[in-house]
């Protein structure tokens, strides 16, 4: 095996061969790293010149590529491989286009104008997916709303109410969206709420077993929840007895549904289709097997095996409730859509996309050739973190997607949209590179992912649903990315903590881009009183993440952070106080609000002037992370004084630049 085949075949499957980190020092990826990878691609590393061979030439026996990016109601022309074929349309059905075909002549297919949509193109039996993208995603102005608008993000299970288990439901999602919009907030965002899994004890909202199915922890029981009381009384959510009470309740509807609602399910599991039935299967073969699909018998590791269908047509009333979970949540967080709607906010509810999913669970199980095997996603080592980071998620495969046409990812880019007016995509950096860290300790590497096509696909999802899409584009940024981003009308972030100008100092929000949602913080970050009081830098000492000598350093820059944010906020410069109280923290959102960011959110646990933050990164036995609740109940949060401002400043902005 010489060198030269390996990086070939690597630079093919996308890895890349060097990067530089967040102190411009170059590295190389490793031979050891190029076979890692590309064996977690399912590619034969110990034979790379044949491996690669065997690709150019499937490669070049398909008449058209697998994928194409066209642009939505122009004509096309495509050049063929080979000789003229016969070749056939099928239309994306949520247009009114029609199924239809021709021949290609002098090698080249001429497409019609497409409506936006994924439409799917045969020619000898291969199928192409054609992605026909509006020239951008959704924003206000298209939306009919002119900028800046602002809304509050919250915890969803920490939100507290007289009628939860403890944790909080889609129900207390609309009545705090029904809240924030009588006080002028035109959204709502929340964690995100995909499925953690049957079995799992997972509680991070951020390590899904499936993107594409909701949590039903949120739901919202009609039995009595009495019995649950000291579960709501608690400060911190108890996940465990919560979803066995939960898992009591529910079973007991599901026994006594009504014929309307049995109606309305059974046409909910129609329209879901294979997928849902797949996902309901892997729900109940974890609560009999474990939870991690790749201890079960070798029979059940696939779902389409004899024995899994064998499984399921032995237990169809167990399959069935874990759907009938699936329609619960799904409708339960529609309603809170519209209700928020119905309240006046402009958006609704704002939802988060998680970069990835467990190789455990449900998502990996249903589409094994979708995902990279024995590798997790991660960040390099940098001066900040020498060891790096492993996140423990399965990264979706460049190849793998390809040969499926991209549906997996299609799915949950259209999961998420479809149930907000607003979403966010966690590490948007991801559609154009990932960082893969083998399991068995050899150096990761990066690799690439098709940007363009990414980014079509989800400018369709998002016109489709109209639904306005965010890109977390924090941190170290491939080259060229958020001008992509921006082209294609993506918002980004901007939290104030992280903006700085060349001198390091905090920006005046008036410097920030104007398509961005600002935010002083976010769930991993500190609080506006944490950030103040340097709350964060005690814990990272005592969790042993920062030694004294860089904690001292930390507070004396922070001391300075505290006094550029007195002037800029107050135009003082006289010796800041030494904590804030909620009036103070309501003048730093309204900073935010006169700035030039289209979009502003502000944190409930800020509004609320509260310390603690909701997750500490790096931590997980050592911070009640995920847990902490809302200091106050949903049936109180009708008039809280320290959204004023910022609604204020908003509006009177807006009036301004009409």
């Amino acid at each position: 095996m010489t060198d030269a085949a390996l990086d070939a075949l690597a630079a093919h499957a996308g890895i890349f061969e060097r990067y530089r980190d967040l102190a411009a020092t170059e590295h190389v990826a490793s031979q050891e790293s190029k076979r890692a990878l590309l064996s977690a691609m399912g590619l034969d590393a110990d034979h790379p010149g044949d491996t690669l061979r065997r690709l150019q030439s499937e490669a070049e026996a398909r008449p058209l590529p697998p994928a194409i990016v066209v642009r939505a109601g122009e004509p096309t022309e495509l050049a063929v491989r080979g000789r003229d074929i016969e070749w056939r349309l099928a239309p994306d059905p949520r247009t009114a286009e029609r199924l239809h075909g021709d021949r290609s002549r002098d090698g080249v297919v001429t497409v019609p104008p497409l409506p936006v949509g994924l439409h799917l193109i045969i020619a000898e039996e291969r199928h192409s997916l054609i992605v026909a993208a509006p020239e951008t995603a959704p924003d206000l102005s298209m939306r009919g709303l002119v900028a800046p608008r602002w809304g509050v993000t919250a915890a969803l299970y920490g939100l507290r109410s007289d009628d939860n288990l403890g944790i909080g439901s889609y129900r207390n999602l609309g009545v705090a969206a029904e809240a924030f919009g009588r006080q002028g907030a035109d959204f709502l965002g929340i964690n995100p709420v995909h499925a953690l899994g049957a079995a799992s004890g997972t509680i991070s909202p951020y390590s899904p077993t499936h993107r594409g199915f909701l949590n039903t922890d949120h739901i919202a029981p009609q039995g009595d929840v009495a019995a649950a009381a000291a579960l709501r009384q608690a400060d911190q959510v108890d996940y465990a007895e919560s979803r066995r009470m939960l898992d009591r309740l529910l079973r007991r509807e599901y026994q006594q549904i009504d014929r309307v609602d049995a109606e309305d399910f059974r046409a909910f599991r129609a329209r879901s289709g294979a997928a849902l039935q797949d996902f309901s299967t892997f729900e109940a073969l974890s609560l009999r097997h474990g939870a991690d699909w790749r201890i079960w018998p070798e029979e059940l590791r696939h779902p389409t095996a004899i024995a899994v269908r064998r499984f399921a047509s032995a237990h169809p009333t167990e399959i069935d409730y874990h759907a009938y979970l699936q329609w619960r949540a799904e409708s339960q967080l529609a309603e809170a859509q519209r209700n928020a709607k119905a309240s006046g906010m402009a958006l609704g509810l704002y939802v988060d996309l998680a970069i990835g999913v467990r190789p455990d669970g449900a998502e990996v199980w249903a589409e094994p050739n979708a995902f990279a095997r024995g590798v997790s996603l991660g960040t390099p080592p940098d001066q900040f973190n020498a060891k790096g980071q492993v996140w423990g998620l399965a990264p979706m495969s460049p190849l793998g997607l390809q040969d499926g046409l991209f549906r997996p990812f299609v799915d949950t880019i259209r999961a998420v949209a479809s149930h907000a007016g607003l979403a966010r995509i966690d590490h948007v950096l991801g559609f154009m590179r990932c960082f893969w860290v083998p399991e068995d300790g050899t150096p990761g590497a990066y690799v690439r992912y098709p940007t363009d096509l990414l980014l079509a696909i989800t400018k369709v999802e998002a016109f489709h649903a109209g639904c306005i899409m965010i890109g977390e584009d924090l941190g170290v940024l491939p080259e060229g990315l958020r001008d992509r981003l921006a082209e294609s009308r993506l918002y980004g972030c901007a939290v104030a903590q992280f903006e700085r100008g060349d001198d390091g100092d905090l920006r005046h929000p008036r410097e920030y881009r104007p398509g961005t949602l600002a935010s002083f913080s976010t769930h991993d970050t500190p609080t506006v009183r944490g950030f103040w009081r340097g709350w964060e830098i005690g814990r990272q000492q005592a969790f042993g993440q920062i030694d004294d000598e860089a904690g001292a350093e930390a507070r004396q820059r922070r001391d300075w952070d505290r006094r550029r944010l007195h002037w800029l906020v107050d135009g003082a410069s006289d010796e800041p106080p030494e904590d804030l109280d909620a009036a103070d923290v309501a003048r730093i959102h309204a900073l935010l609000g006169e700035g030039a960011s289209d979009l502003i959110a502000v944190q409930l646990d800020d509004v609320l002037a509260r310390l603690e933050q909701p997750n500490f990164p790096g931590t997980v036995d050592e911070y009640p992370n995920w847990r902490l609740k809302c200091p106050v109940s949903v049936g109180d949060l009708d008039e809280i004084a320290a959204l004023k401002p910022v609604r204020r400043t908003v509006e009177n902005r807006r009036t301004r630049d009409k």
